[in-house]
């Protein structure tokens, strides 16, 4: 009988894991808790279905990383709410806010069922609201853009910006100011219970 009779490939394809790329994977040791249990996607899921609020700092990690945490979980967030929905049952609602929204969201139509795509487009039925902020407007994809209800729009310094902004209900007429006004807190709103935009100056929160 040879030596090596209880080779087979499955045992070629874990030597090869744990030989060759073990040095690859130690680098992502630090994006991993020790004391966590489970599966993260559901404990955050849960923990906003119980009505907390939970902050996500990604800003430490690779935009890779970034992009692949987020987009898992609300798809994890969004299938979930989508099956309660189907069984006749009311979803919980729940409120996503992103930050730097042009580093996550797609900047073209190309795959509608983008998750974030859905979630514009599907997540009132689902009591799935959305919040996101970012510099750069070009970058979001229109099919998002389009299924923004309320828009609050400071100071742009760029003319490609604005002319993206400018499709959308009546920027046009305001374009100028957004371009010129770099004023702190001083906004242009739209909002979905207002049928025009207004130009509103906001001021800091103090307790």
């Amino acid at each position: 009988m040879s030596c090596g009779w209880w080779r087979d490939k499955d045992y070629d394809v874990l030597y090869q894991l744990l030989t060759t790329y073990n040095k690859k994977l130690a680098k992502y040791v630090k994006l991993h808790n020790s004391t966590s249990q489970g599966d993260f996607k559901k404990s955050i899921d849960k923990l906003l279905r119980q009505g907390q609020i939970v902050l996500i700092d990604l800003s430490t990690v690779n935009e890779t990383i970034q992009k692949t945490y987020i987009t898992r979980l609300c798809e994890y967030i969004f299938m979930h709410s989508m099956h309660i929905f189907t069984n006749d049952e009311k979803p919980e609602y729940i409120q996503m806010y992103f930050e730097e929204a042009h580093n996550i969201f797609p900047k073209d139509d190309k795959d509608l069922k983008n998750i974030y795509n859905r979630l514009a487009k599907e997540g009132a039925k689902l009591n799935i609201g959305i919040s996101y902020s970012t510099q750069e407007v070009s970058s979001i994809s229109p099919s998002i853009l389009k299924n923004t209800q309320n828009w609050f729009i400071s100071h742009l310094n760029n003319k490609d910006e604005i002319r993206v902004l400018e499709k959308y209900y009546d920027f046009e007429d305001f374009s100028k100011s957004i371009l010129r006004n770099s004023d702190i807190g001083y906004a242009r709103v739209k909002t979905y219970s207002n049928n025009f935009i207004i130009p509103v100056q906001i001021k800091k929160f103090e307790m």
